[in-house]
């Protein structure tokens, strides 16, 4: 049965100029199913069902999208992320025949994007100057680390605060959003 169809069937297309093959019977179209009328469909998380597409400008679509943070080399993850939003561009326009403007960004400037720039300028002083006292630039990157490790604590301590008043408000959304968090500064 076609998605699309009634779940009858026409006459068949190519009975006798077929040959040897068996002959097609192709679905009769449903012209009340909405994908048969050419109409896209989207799930409506607010409700939960399918519901028609519907631009607000005619056939117009203007769509936006931010895309990948981009502070080093290139990986399978950007070209998913491009791939994935131009295969969903051409099925809009070339099936369902709207006019899609569709424009994605490209994050320049982000404190990971800062952050490795002023790694790699360290780096490159350090290669170039031969003077370097490496034991007095032990002592201070140990020092950089106790401070970053007592910030990531007291980050740690606001978060669970945070999903300790949650609990206590029954804020189930809350929560979830503070353990997420604490899920994502514990990776860091």
């Amino acid at each position: 049965m076609s998605l699309s169809g009634t779940g009858n069937f026409c006459q068949p297309i190519c009975e006798d100029s077929c040959g040897n093959r068996h002959p097609w019977y192709p679905p009769e179209i449903a012209t009340t199913d909405p994908i048969a009328r050419g109409q896209l469909l989207l799930r409506n998380t607010l409700t939960g069902k399918k519901e028609p597409f519907v631009p607000m400008q005619a056939r117009h679509v203007r769509w936006y999208t931010c895309g990948p943070t981009v502070y080093d080399s290139s990986h399978v993850g950007h070209a998913r992320t491009y791939l994935s939003f131009d295969i969903m561009r051409r099925v809009m326009t070339d099936y369902f025949h709207y006019n899609v403007l569709y424009q994605i960004n490209t994050t320049d400037i982000d404190d990971k994007i800062i952050l490795r720039a002023r790694q790699n300028e360290l780096i490159r002083l350090l290669e170039l100057d031969t003077s370097v006292d490496f034991d007095k630039l032990v002592v201070l990157a140990k020092e950089a680390l106790g401070e970053a490790k007592a910030k990531s604590d007291q980050k740690k301590e606001e978060i669970a605060k945070a999903i300790e008043e949650a609990t206590q408000n029954k804020d189930s959304r809350a929560k979830t959003e503070q353990e997420g968090l604490m899920e994502q500064h514990l990776v860091k």
